[in-house]
């Protein structure tokens, strides 16, 4: 028979409060932490799938944020364009009253003068930064100021029928989704045309014609042309972007959902279930509090310290 020693029965009642001791101090910081698993060697296949799940729900989130800009970004263009297709509208109208044979040059004059204060109404549009300095219509360019005002006549600064566009045709987009490039800007010219044939140059060649006082019939019909031509362009850069934004309002529907399937995923994979925990906190106590009365018994036998 294998014969027992002294040094055997102390080391086996050390280790078995060693071990208690261990698995209740492990469940108590599951409890402090909230966390069922405390190191990756705890359940590896949980921890990896974990940090799987945790970095597909950063990416997502930075969808959202992303889809945030975007959508901030839009709606400041679309402000903008709300703004260039009233002045449009608004110089329709001066352009239409300013046929009329009865008028005076005087009254041309007046109307020419209006003219001008909506041509720099448009031009300050046209140049409008966002927050951060950026030009909104100047493509890639965003540093460039697009739209600078030329003069028909050098030797009379007050006279001038265009603008040139100093800006460039790209067009900036941000990453909405994994599968999506959205643009948040537009080149000057998409907007407001071409330098020989968007609004700028049919209200300065209007403005022109006004202080000429020559015959205005063909000039209010090719004004008016052009100015519809503006106009149907403005709306059309306005309906993409509203497009847009309910594209963007969906993506962000998708994207909550998403982070809230990461979220159930992650806790189920890593949060702690506190009842069971503290079921099992209490019983591993009871056992370490059993463990430590026997050790105690067995090395206070008086035999004990006799056995060899």
């Amino acid at each position: 028979m294998m014969r027992v020693s002294t040094s055997m029965i102390y080391d086996q009642g050390v280790s078995a409060l060693q071990r208690q001791s261990a698995a209740l101090l492990y469940t108590g910081q599951q409890i402090a932490t909230g966390r069922k698993i405390l190191t990756p060697a705890d359940d590896p296949i949980a921890s990896a799938r974990a940090l799987d799940v945790t970095q597909s729900r950063s990416v997502n989130q930075q969808f959202i944020t992303n889809q945030g800009y975007a959508e901030d970004a839009l709606t400041l263009v679309e402000g903008q364009l709300v703004g260039a297709g009233e002045i449009i509208q608004y110089a329709r109208e001066r352009v239409l009253a300013a046929g009329n044979p009865a008028l005076s040059q005087s009254d041309r004059q007046s109307i020419a003068t209006d003219l001008r204060a909506q041509f720099d109404a448009m031009l300050a549009i046209a140049n409008t930064r966002d927050a951060n300095g950026d030009y909104l219509f100047a493509g890639f360019k965003s540093n460039t100021s697009p739209f600078a005002k030329l003069t028909a006549d050098p030797t009379n600064p007050a006279a001038f029928d265009s603008v040139r566009y100093d800006g460039d045709q790209g067009t900036r987009t941000m990453q909405v989704s994994s599968s999506r490039l959205m643009p948040v800007s537009f080149g000057g010219t998409q907007v407001f045309g071409s330098e020989n044939g968007g609004v700028f140059a049919a209200l300065g060649e209007f403005i022109n014609a006004l202080e000429r006082g020559s015959n205005l019939g063909p000039a209010v019909g090719d004004a008016l042309d052009k100015l519809d031509a503006s106009l149907d362009q403005v709306l059309t850069v306005r309906a993409q972007i509203g497009s847009q934004l309910v594209e963007v309002e969906q993506l962000g529907f998708i994207g909550s959902d998403l982070d809230l399937q990461y979220a159930t995923t992650l806790s189920n994979l890593q949060d702690l279930d506190f009842n069971e925990a503290i079921s099992r906190l209490t019983q591993q106590q009871t056992f370490l509090q059993a463990a430590q009365q026997s050790f105690l018994r067995i090395t206070g036998l008086s035999l004990f310290n006799y056995l060899s």
